[in-house]
C-alpha cells in the first residue's frame, strides 16, 4: 500500500490557504472550508484559493473532476442569506447546494443529523427489503 504515502507526498506542496481559508483533506477528498459572515467575501476567497490552486493542478499535471464538486453554506438557524454567485474552477461553475456529502456524512446548511439520518434509515431499509425473502425461506 504504497500509494497512499506516494499521494500524501505529491499533494504536500499544495498551495498553503490564506488567513479566512482552511483545508480538510482526507485521502483523495479535499474540502475547501472558506469563512465570513458576507457571502461575497466567502465567494472572493474562495476564487481567490480556486485560482491559486488550479495554477498548481495545471503544473502538477493532476486532473480533477470539476464536475463533483460542490459548494455549501454554514449557517445558523434564522439567518437569512442570498444566495451567491457561483465561484469556478477550470471554468467550470461549482453548484451551490442545501445538502451535501463528505466522507459518507451527508451535511445541510443548519449542520443537523437529521439529512444523515434519514438517508442511513432508508439505505437500511432498502438492504432489509432484499434480505427479506433470504431470511423468510423454509
Amino acid at each position: 500500500m504504497i500509494s497512499p504515502v506516494l499521494f500524501s507526498l505529491y499533494v504536500n506542496d499544495m498551495p498553503s490557504p490564506s488567513h479566512h481559508i482552511d483545508l480538510a483533506l482526507y485521502a483523495d477528498d479535499t474540502a475547501i472550508i472558506a469563512t465570513s459572515r458576507k457571502p461575497t467575501l466567502l465567494v472572493s476567497y474562495l476564487e481567490s484559493y480556486l485560482n491559486d490552486l488550479q495554477r498548481w493542478l495545471s503544473e502538477c499535471r493532476i486532473a480533477i473532476n470539476v464536475f463533483n464538486g460542490t459548494a455549501i453554506i454554514f449557517a445558523r438557524a434564522g439567518r437569512r442569506f442570498i444566495q451567491p454567485r457561483p465561484v469556478t474552477l477550470f471554468g467550470e461553475p461549482t453548484e451551490w447546494v442545501d445538502r451535501t456529502r463528505y466522507l459518507g456524512v451527508t451535511q445541510d446548511t443548519r449542520l443537523t443529523w437529521s439529512p444523515h439520518i434519514d438517508q442511513v434509515r432508508k439505505r437500511t431499509a432498502q438492504r432489509m427489503g432484499m434480505l427479506g425473502p433470504l431470511l423468510n425461506r423454509k
